[in-house]
Order: C-alpha cells, then structure tokens, then sequence
C-alpha cells in the first residue's frame, strides 16, 4: 500500500514547458521565416538544458513510501532501517547529512525532513510537504 508519494515534475509542467518552447520557436520564425535554423538550434539548446532539469528533478525527486520501504529517487530504504524515533520534521535535518535520491541538495522550494538509519547513517530526505511525509513515516514506522 503506498502511504505518500510525490511525482516530478507534473504533466502540467511539461504541458506548460513544451508550450514555451513551441511558442519562441513560432515567434522567432515568424520575426524572419526564411531563416528557420537559428529558432530551431536556439530553442533546441535552451530547450534541451531546461527539458533534462526537469527530467532530473523527477528522476532524483519522486518519493514513494510504501509499508516496507521508501523510495527516494534513485534510492530505497526499508523501512527495518530506519531508527524511529530519529524522524525529524521540516529543518530538522542536519544540514551536513547526505541527501537521499542521488541530488546534491534540496531543490528550491522544498524542505527537508531528518532522519537516521539503525547503522548510525544520518540523511535528510527533500520534499515538497514535508510535514505530510514526516507524517505518513512515523505512521508506517510506528
């Protein structure tokens, strides 16, 4: 049974995204359209930096807490490893703990819950509510 979940980026992300890309390509050509090569490389580079951020935030981001483990980006835990009473909420992390997911932090916007495996391993884990997933932790820990 899936307790949380989070899912990155959403469908209306990449609605929005392709929708302003498609959009200064269009304005572009229509500026000079006997020239349709420099719309397509520019919006094709700047296009593919934004597309693979929003990719990796979704491959390193996605949260999913099930009854036996939580998965964090590229990374699950079972739950037998976590320490219960470790679980902090939001910024109770220590700041020095690795990120769990394969990111090198938190994105913008997201805060972070604490938590410490039974082998001693601090980590802090990002999300978007993390209230809600320190929640459903401690529910499916207890």
């Amino acid at each position: 049974m899936i307790r949380y979940q989070e899912k990155r980026p959403t469908p209306r992300t990449w609605a929005v995204f392709l929708a302003v890309c498609l959009t200064a390509w269009l304005v572009m050509w229509i500026a000079d359209d006997r020239r349709w090569v420099f719309p397509t490389l520019l919006v094709g580079m700047l296009g593919g930096i934004a597309g693979l951020t929003l990719w990796s935030t979704g491959r390193y981001g996605n949260i999913t807490l099930t009854d036996s483990e939580l998965r964090v980006g590229r990374d699950r835990i079972p739950l037998g490893e976590i320490d219960p009473a470790s679980v902090t909420g939001p910024g109770g992390a220590s700041p020095s703990a690795p990120v769990v997911g394969g990111a090198y932090a938190p994105t913008l916007g997201d805060g972070t819950i604490g938590l410490v495996r039974r082998d001693g391993r601090p980590a802090q884990i990002p999300a978007r509510d993390p209230e809600a997933l320190a929640a459903a932790l401690r529910a499916a820990l207890s």
